[in-house]
């Protein structure tokens, strides 16, 4: 495995984790806090990978497009889920 790609997947892991667990202990349902980590997780390899091949794009270095990747994953679920009751227990 590159490492780059192996630096992407298991740094993407611990924010999906650490999301699923605070989703958890604010009286969300197991499978509610499993599904949304994992969506965060596969939100987050998406929107990496779309800033490496976008950067040329933009003409700017992939390193530096990285990190908008927190913000954007953030005012993304932000937007989906303000005001949701969906999964409260």
């Amino acid at each position: 495995m590159d490492e780059m790609l192996a630096i992407i997947l298991i740094s993407t892991l611990f924010p999906a984790v650490g999301a699923a667990y605070i989703l958890r202990t604010n009286g969300k349902t197991l499978n509610f806090a499993i599904i949304g980590g994992t969506v965060i997780y596969l939100a987050s390899v998406v929107m990496i990978f779309g800033l490496l091949y976008g950067a040329k794009r933009f003409n700017m270095q992939a390193n530096d497009l990285i990190l908008l990747l927190p913000f954007g994953v953030a005012a993304l679920f932000y937007w989906l889920l303000k005001g949701s009751k969906m999964g409260n227990e």
